[in-house]
């Protein structure tokens, strides 16, 4: 699904932020196209690590920039049980939603 261009700045923006703010640890580089990603219209995304992972974004690594990213702020997770998949929550700073 195509992501909205406000969307894609709003989560750039909030990403370069965090950054910004925290310069001695910056979040992996490709943190805004996978937000981007896994949030192109709602805050929540429920889908299995393998089905992100197979939009360009390396399984091995995966898992440690969603947690990156949790630490960071961005999201958070609650965990799924079985075949039901990790639901994920889109955190962006106020005004920055769209």
């Amino acid at each position: 699904m195509p992501i909205d261009e406000r969307r894609r700045d709003a989560i750039a923006a909030a990403v370069a932020a965090h950054d910004q703010a925290n310069p001695l640890t910056p979040l992996p580089r490709n943190a805004p196209r996978l937000l981007a990603a896994m949030f192109p219209a709602e805050d929540v995304c429920q889908r299995s690590l393998l089905d992100i992972a197979n939009e360009g974004f390396g399984r091995k690594y995966l898992p440690g920039t969603l947690y990156r990213l949790a630490k960071a702020g961005l999201l958070s997770r609650e965990r799924g049980a079985g075949v039901v998949p990790h639901t994920y929550h889109l955190h962006l700073p106020p005004g920055r939603r769209r």
